[in-house]
């Protein structure tokens, strides 16, 4: 009898140690094993050089932090926090976490949160993004605005996007649409507007003078693809 219980003892012994080794293994082949491909809620697409940024999450945090979802270093006008983008029951939201340049939806400036659909433009201090879903919070019903060809200044420093929208005042006053915080920059130094003509640029009796192609702008001068602006240290190539 003691001889039979030795031997059972000794197989409940191994069977426990087979039954660790295979738990052991198959922990070890989870970690080792591709894991799924996160869907992609959405996406937006740099308007200065075309690159996509894939949304994953249902909130993405925007900034220039390393700590951010999306994080725009490269950016001076960006802030560290500068905004959050949600999928709402409702839909898409962006919302403003106090940044100090503002976020713009299709060139205006959101005061906490605005709704977004497919097509629409936001910007980030300078950094101009076009949104898109897959199909999260959109209704296929629904309108889309096409926003695909929108004019912009593009920074030819750092090739950084400014959409245009009617009126564009530049100047080194922050409540410009394009704040530029330099000393030979005035106040209110020029301005981009649409009229019935198309795009013009003007300038507002600045100081240190626009420059339209290399040519000082006394009045109005019209706007073609490819022109290049230059105020005070900076140039700006008008697309659209």
């Amino acid at each position: 009898m003691e001889a039979l219980l030795g031997q059972f003892d000794y197989l409940v012994r191994y069977l426990f140690a087979v039954i660790a080794v295979i738990v052991l293994l198959r922990c070890v082949f989870s970690l080792f094993r591709a894991r799924p491909k996160r869907e992609v809620m959405a996406t937006m697409i740099n308007l200065a050089d075309d690159s996509e940024i894939e949304i994953s999450n249902w909130e993405t945090s925007v900034g220039r932090s390393r700590s951010c979802d999306i994080s725009l270093k490269q950016y001076g006008t960006v802030s560290r926090f500068h905004a959050v983008l949600a999928l709402r029951k409702d839909g898409w939201f962006i919302f403003d976490t106090d940044s100090k340049m503002g976020v713009y939806v299709n060139g205006k400036k959101i005061k906490h949160a605005h709704q977004v659909f497919d097509g629409d433009t936001i910007a980030f201090g300078n950094a101009v993004m076009r949104f898109s879903s897959n199909g999260y919070g959109v209704d296929s019903e629904d309108e889309v605005a096409d926003y695909t060809n929108a004019a912009r200044l593009v920074n030819l420093s750092d090739n950084s996007a400014f959409y245009l929208n009617g009126s564009c005042l530049i100047g080194r006053d922050p409540e410009c649409n394009i704040c530029l915080p330099m000393n030979d920059v005035s106040r209110e130094h020029a301005e981009v507007y649409l009229d019935r003509d198309g795009w013009m640029v003007a300038d507002l009796n600045s100081r240190g003078g626009t420059y339209l192609n290399g040519e000082m702008v006394f009045d109005a001068y019209p706007l073609y693809d490819g022109d290049v602006i230059d105020i005070g240290a900076y140039s700006f190539m008008f697309r659209e």
